[in-house]
């Protein structure tokens, strides 16, 4: 009993302790068990409110109980922290097989409690759809089929919707700016116009873009909203519920080969590189760009250029390494693995962006 991990839990299902409480049994050893541990006091008081509840909701229950008073009555007993501890009177013979369900039934209460605390923070793409339908007339595309669907909008302006996947969008965008809605997947390849912008709603996201492209995953049960980008950059915003307009919260600005990922039930939004970086634009017929003899540095210079993907490293240090080495259309990474290896030395990411870590060269 004086193991510092005491719970709750271990008192309701020790024997001693109900009998106490109940019947004022072992009175002795919990009274010296409380002298000897103060801080757990308050822990017993907590304990012995719930079984005092429980007792009482077994007595009333002829010919059954009112659960959703017991649970209100149980949680609030378990989160006061004011009322003194006041050992009761006798129970029934069957209290502890009653305590051991009731107190099952509570787990699982709590945990459809928090779960229905998730679902009122999250965004559906129904709710979306019955807001912005008060300004525009919507046509909705679902791709139920195996394939990827093409959808093509008035502006030229071209979607990839991905299986199981729907977008929403009014026949003629308005006038300041483009908005379409989408539950699932899709991949954007958005016209450019500096005088309306896109927006895209999925979830709880909003993604603004001039003019880019880049993919959206957001489907309705998953618990992350993940945005890439191709090409051009693109902003993510958390949108509040609901409200359709430019979100005035600061968000991410995403560039080539980034991605925000957005946790649905953390509300949190952070930025990351893509699983595979590759070149922004095809590298030239050759496949490759090839360096003879020239600084370390001057190779992560033109990398930087070719995967839009900032690499920091100390210039001093790196550029009396001198390599050959060539850059392959390829993934950032592997190129990267090449050119550690003929320097002797490492990289990470970190913030979206790679940090070389290397001795230098003597």
């Amino acid at each position: 009993m004086n193991d510092e991990s005491l719970n709750i839990e271990d008192l309701l299902s020790n024997d001693s302790f109900i009998t106490w409480v109940l019947q004022d049994d072992d009175a002795l050893l919990w009274e010296e068990f409380v002298r000897a541990n103060p801080d757990k006091k308050e822990l017993l008081e907590k304990a012995s409110k719930i079984v005092l509840d429980l007792h009482r909701a077994e007595r009333e229950a002829v010919p059954s109980i009112d659960e959703q008073k017991l649970w209100a009555r149980i949680e609030s007993t378990a989160e006061s922290r004011e009322e003194p501890f006041v050992p009761a009177t006798p129970g029934k013979k069957l209290f502890k097989t009653f305590l051991i369900a009731a107190c099952a039934l509570l787990i699982a209460a709590f945990g459809v409690f928090q779960t229905m605390r998730t679902d009122r923070k999250r965004v559906t793409y129904k709710e979306l759809l019955t807001h912005a339908k008060v300004e525009n007339q919507l046509v909705e595309k679902q791709n139920q089929g195996n394939e990827a669907m093409e959808v093509r909008l008035e502006d030229g302006t071209v979607i990839t919707l991905g299986k199981n996947s729907k977008l929403s969008y009014p026949t003629h965008f308005q006038k300041q700016k483009r908005e379409v809605f989408l539950s699932g997947e899709a991949f954007f390849n958005v016209t450019k116009d500096p005088f309306r912008p896109f927006l895209v709603y999925a979830n709880e996201t909003v993604t603004k873009v001039l003019g880019t492209s880049f993919e959206i995953r957001a489907f309705e049960n998953s618990k992350d909203v993940t945005v890439h980008v191709r090409t051009g950059r693109v902003s993510v915003y958390k949108q509040s519920r609901i409200q359709t307009g430019d979100p005035e919260t600061t968000g991410l600005v995403l560039l080539p080969n980034q991605k925000g990922t957005f946790n649905r039930d953390s509300e949190m939004l952070v930025k990351n590189l893509v699983e595979e970086p590759l070149p922004i634009a095809p590298i030239a017929e050759t496949k490759k760009i090839r360096f003879d003899e020239v600084p370390a540095t001057e190779v992560f210079a033109e990398m930087e250029k070719v995967y839009g993907v900032q690499i920091l490293c100390d210039h001093e240090l790196l550029s009396k390494c001198i390599i050959s080495t060539s850059i392959r259309n390829e993934s950032l990474y592997d190129n990267l693995d090449v050119i550690c290896r003929t320097i002797g030395g490492t990289y990470k990411e970190i913030d979206a962006q790679i940090v070389i870590d290397a001795k230098g060269c003597f």
